[in-house]
């Protein structure tokens, strides 16, 4: 897994971060998706429904990072990522 092509620096910002399975929602005003910070797949919860999901998991701390359900199944370990249900302070 060393060689992914999915791994471009993330550890300096993701290691060891608590991280909550969640809806989408925009983390500021006008923003209509994000996309995940491995493979880029988009995240939105747009009724056209051309996002590739509309649930991911989002560092819990502050709703910025997301991750979509495959990456964080194969970089959980790796990243030493903490699940928690906690909602994070806005």
């Amino acid at each position: 897994m060393a060689e992914d092509w999915r791994l471009m620096g993330q550890e300096s910002y993701l290691c060891g971060r608590s991280m909550r399975l969640a809806r989408w929602t925009p983390y500021r005003q006008g923003w209509d998706h994000d996309r995940c910070d491995f493979c880029a797949a988009e995240i939105s919860d747009d009724p056209t429904g051309h996002a590739a999901y509309k649930e991911a998991w989002v560092t819990a701390d502050d709703d910025y990072s997301w991750v979509c359900p495959e990456c964080f199944n194969d970089f959980r370990e790796r990243f030493g990522w903490v699940v928690t249900d906690q909602e994070a302070d806005t």
